[in-house]
């Protein structure tokens, strides 16, 4: 049976070393880097089913010492590769090793960053293969033969925007990221997105009456979303328009995941209607694709 394929990304070789025996033991096949540099390369070219990495790290394998903003720096960067969700959880999940958890601003940080969880150092080999087998459990990935079906890094060129929506609801909010930002949308700002997301998909631009207005006012609903979306794309505006009533994504917009069985859980008709389209969307973009 094939195993559990995990990063570990440590450049202390006692802990590194420490954390790859640990793995063996779980079935797992740890592979070890000492550096961001060659953690991204492997993210790219390596099928994966974990991801464990220290916060202070080495930006190079040459470079004098580790920084906690590397290990920052690469949890972000690994999100932008691996954005999607298996529920609650990430579909590749990632465990930071750290002995700045401790501290709870330094853990919640990196939580927001993209981590799936925080480990303490000194390693403590129950807690660790507790972790492991959790996190695996969560994202699906409870046997490895599940992990085949799961997909490999987003390919996008440089400067694009990967915009997703996992579906998952967070009290009367519906969570959507942009790259390894995650925000939750009221289902006003959500019905707006969706079809700008399903305009963009069919080669379309948006009427302002299709998302709610009447055909001699303005629409308020896209500046109420262009300031939702502010917090993961600062000033940059990725929703276009022809001043005629017209709205449309940038070209630089690259549409990852989106889950139309949880949109259409949310139980809103217009939503449900939006998330069949998108249905259909995905199943002509995966006819197209076949030979």
């Amino acid at each position: 049976m094939s195993r559990h394929r995990v990063l570990v990304v440590e450049d202390d070789r006692p802990t590194a070393d420490d954390l790859a025996d640990l793995l063996r033991s779980l079935d797992c096949e740890p592979i070890v880097v000492d550096n961001k540099r060659a953690a991204l390369a492997k993210l790219q070219q390596e099928a994966l089913c974990l991801a464990m990495f220290d916060l202070q790290i080495k930006i190079e394998s040459d470079s004098i010492r580790g920084h906690i903003e590397a290990g920052r720096s690469l949890v972000r960067e690994a999100r932008k590769l691996y954005p999607d969700h298996a529920g609650p959880c990430y579909r590749l999940p990632i465990l930071v090793v750290s002995g700045y958890a401790r501290e709870v601003g330094a853990a919640v940080d990196v939580m927001k960053d993209g981590a799936d969880d925080v480990i303490q150092k000194p390693l403590d080999s129950r807690q660790v293969s507790n972790a492991v087998r959790q996190a695996l459990e969560r994202s699906g990935r409870a046997s490895h033969e599940a992990c085949a079906a799961m997909g490999g890094p987003v390919a996008t060129a440089p400067g694009t925007i990967l915009l997703a929506v996992p579906g998952d609801r967070d009290r009367r909010r519906t969570r959507v990221t942009i790259g390894a930002t995650s925000l939750l949308l009221t289902d006003a700002s959500l019905r707006v997105l969706l079809h700008l997301i399903a305009g963009k998909l069919a080669g379309e631009r948006v009427h302002k009456t299709d998302l709610g207005a009447q055909a001699d006012q303005g629409f308020r609903g896209i500046s109420v979303l262009r300031e939702v979306l502010k917090p993961a794309l600062g000033e940059v505006d990725i929703i276009k328009n022809d001043h005629q009533g017209y709205y449309w994504l940038v070209d630089d917009v690259v549409i990852g995941d989106v889950d139309p069985d949880k949109l259409i859980e949310l139980g809103d008709a217009k939503i449900t209607a939006l998330a069949q389209q998108l249905r259909e969307h995905a199943a002509k973009r995966r006819g197209k694709s076949e030979p």
